[in-house]
This record gives C-alpha cells, sequence and structure tokens, in this order.
C-alpha cells in the first residue's frame, strides 16, 4: 500500500506541475502584480447604461452593438496572458467578446469571444496567434444582439501569473463550492470546464500514470504483478474525489439551512434567487383585480417573462410567447395585436423594447405608430404596469 500511495502522490505531483507550467505566464519566478479595472472605470462608446457605485451597467445596444471600452497602463501581454471578467446578468446577451489593441499596431482592433459558464464568465486565456502580444493600451468589452436584460460590468481582473500564484488558483479552482441549481443535477461540475484542469480529469491521469509506471517497474524487473497496487491507486483517487463531493454536499446544506431555515413559504420564495422577480410580481399582485380581468407579460427575455407569470399565478396571467423552436429561430415574440387587447386588461413591460408607453400622452405605443389609450398602475425603473382603458 505505501508504494501505490507514493507512486500515485508523485504522479499526482507531475500533473500538478504541468498544469502550472502551461498556465503561468512569462515570468513564472517573477513578480506579477495582478491588476483590477472596475466598472465604472470603463466609458459607454456604443449602446445607453450608467455607472453604479464601482460597477457600469449596460441597458441597451445601440444599432445591436454596445460597447465598453477603457484606456489602461500599458502592460506587457506575455506578463497576463488571462483575463477574468466578472459580470452579471438575469439573462445574459447571446454574444459578447473581449476586445483590445497593441501600442504596435494602434489602428487594429483584435477580440475573442466570452462565454457563460455555470453562471459566470469563464476566463479567457489568450496567445500570440490572436494578437495577445506586444503592449497592451486599452481594452473594451462588446455585446452584439439585442440586451434581454442589463449587464452589469462589475471588474476585469489581470491575475498574476507566476508559479506560485497559478498553484495557488489550482488548488482554489479545486476547492471552490458548485451550487447545486438546476441542471447540476445532471452536471454538478459543469463550472468545471473554466478550470485549468478539472480535478476528476487531474486525478485519472495521475491514477493511470501511477499504474503505467507500477507496471512498467515490475516488468522491467521481472517481479510478480500485485494487482493490490493498480487497485489502491484506483481506490485513493475515487477516495480524493468522493471526499470533495461530500464537502460540497456540506457546504450546500449549510447554505440551504442558512438561506431558507425557519422562513415560511412566502420568505423562502423572497429568498431564492429570483427574490428581485418575486418581489415585483407580489408588488403587481396586490393590485391586480381577481381572474378573469387579464394580465399580460411582456419582455425581451422569455425566461423573466414566464418567472413573473408563474409567480401572478392564480391571477389569469399569460405571456405573450412562440413556440420555443421559434423563438430560437426568430428571436423574441412581437408585441400583441392591439385588437386582442380589451378595457381593463392590464400589461406589464419589463425589459421589454417591443412596446413603449407614452406618458405624457398616456398611450401604448406600437412600432408600427398605433396607440391604445392606458394608465400606470405601478412604475418601477425596471417594470411598468398599466391598465388599457
Amino acid at each position: 500500500m505505501a508504494s501505490a500511495a507514493a507512486l500515485f502522490a508523485l504522479a499526482a505531483v507531475g500533473v500538478l506541475a504541468w498544469i502550472v507550467g502551461i498556465n503561468s505566464g512569462a515570468e513564472r519566478f517573477g513578480t506579477v502584480p495582478p491588476r483590477t479595472v472596475n466598472g465604472a472605470t470603463f466609458k459607454l462608446t456604443n449602446g445607453s447604461g450608467h455607472p453604479s457605485g464601482t460597477s457600469f451597467v449596460l441597458e441597451s445596444a445601440q444599432d445591436g452593438i454596445v460597447t465598453l471600452s477603457a484606456e489602461i497602463p500599458p502592460f506587457a501581454a506575455e506578463k497576463y496572458p488571462r483575463i477574468e471578467w466578472d459580470l452579471h446578468s438575469a439573462d445574459p446577451p447571446a454574444e459578447l467578446a473581449f476586445a483590445w489593441r497593441t501600442r504596435e499596431n494602434p489602428r487594429r482592433t483584435y477580440s475573442k469571444p466570452i462565454y457563460w459558464v455555470g453562471g459566470r464568465v469563464a476566463p479567457l486565456k489568450l496567445d500570440e496567434n490572436e494578437g495577445w502580444r506586444g503592449t497592451i493600451t486599452g481594452v473594451a468589452l462588446v455585446a452584439r444582439g439585442a440586451l434581454p436584460a442589463p449587464l452589469e460590468v462589475r471588474s476585469l481582473t489581470l491575475p498574476s501569473t507566476t508559479a506560485g500564484a497559478t498553484l495557488a488558483e489550482t488548488f482554489t479552482q479545486w476547492g471552490a463550492r458548485f451550487p447545486l441549481k438546476g441542471y447540476a443535477i445532471s452536471f454538478p461540475f459543469d463550472a468545471e470546464r473554466a478550470h485549468f484542469m478539472a480535478i476528476v480529469k487531474t486525478l485519472a491521469i495521475a491514477c493511470g500514470l501511477a499504474m503505467v509506471v507500477y507496471l512498467g517497474i515490475a516488468h522491467l524487473r521481472a517481479r510478480r504483478i500485485d494487482w493490490r497496487v493498480p487497485w489502491a491507486i484506483f481506490a485513493a483517487a475515487w477516495i480524493l474525489l468522493d471526499l470533495r463531493w461530500q464537502i460540497n454536499l456540506g457546504r450546500e446544506v449549510v447554505a440551504a439551512a442558512a438561506q431558507f431555515g425557519g422562513k415560511t413559504g412566502d420568505e423562502r420564495v423572497l429568498a431564492s434567487d429570483d427574490a428581485q422577480l418575486v418581489a415585483l410580481a407580489l408588488e403587481f399582485k396586490r393590485v391586480l383585480p381577481p381572474a378573469p380581468a387579464r394580465v399580460i407579460v411582456l419582455s425581451d427575455s422569455s425566461l423573466m417573462a414566464l418567472r413573473v407569470t408563474h409567480f401572478l399565478l392564480p391571477l389569469n396571467a399569460s405571456r405573450n410567447a412562440l413556440p420555443r423552436n421559434v423563438e430560437r429561430d426568430f428571436g423574441k415574440a412581437p408585441a400583441p395585436s392591439r385588437d386582442t387587447l380589451r378595457s381593463g386588461d392590464h400589461v406589464v413591460l419589463l425589459f421589454y423594447n417591443g412596446l413603449r408607453y407614452d406618458a405624457d400622452r398616456r398611450e401604448l405605443v406600437w412600432p408600427d405608430g398605433g396607440t391604445r389609450l392606458a394608465e400606470i398602475v405601478v412604475a418601477r425603473p425596471e417594470a411598468l404596469l398599466v391598465r388599457v382603458i
């Protein structure tokens, strides 16, 4: 058993050294301090939005594009091969990209797509082939298409990529808590796609290497193979993975108890991740008439519309939606026809661009210029509830 433990430990150290080597920067053993640029530092160059504390909130696009840029103190690209964005949105835009300029080629803008993984933006790893070389003088965030919900840009971080910092970051990733929500039932550690290497893959490689080394040594020395050693190596890797899973489950239990323990049904809903939408729906619900009066929820985000409609039940609430395959191919659902609205109907406009309300004329205005008289019932920065007259 001692041989199995030693072989597995040596193999794991070797794999870890390889991970650190390929993910650290040019100055692995130098001093490369991390850099952080707060969202409020950025300037809006296209679209609409506003600073909020240390963040910048992007609200809508102009001609299908939103651009946020910043001039930063120049730095050598080779020292910072990774970029980490801290973004938040209830419904992220379909296309996001990181863009930058260099001192050596100031007239050209380079870019790389940004992807969401496990509810957050995956870190970007950049190299010379993508234009990440020379001296970086400016960075930008670009969103294409409509913004279904506001996008909060909290910060841009250039993490230190020395060997020590990369090693510490690797262990931080492996020890991170993974909230078990939604599709986590099927893919509990899906966010590991953003890691340098998932711990299960690391242990699998270390397990295989240790077995191969043991079998090779036994062959070279013409010794009889003790199959308990490979099985012990496999068991060690399995136990480590299971220990990590149990720790994560324990964290989830503690977090759930703190979040929902001792609360009533309504209080638990208000303590959930949908708290803002729940509070908004409950505010609407208090002033809405009972069925059969109709409530139509409109939003560029089909998910947000569905959630608000759900929380308005058992009122006669619905959302203006298309079949899923039609929404996928042709985008958001259009505004309901003027002829389908009746006097007394209530309409919720939640981050919706297909229909606007003219407060001075007290009218709902359609894209084709058609109107219907309506009065405001509840007005909030993110949503409007009106009653058709």
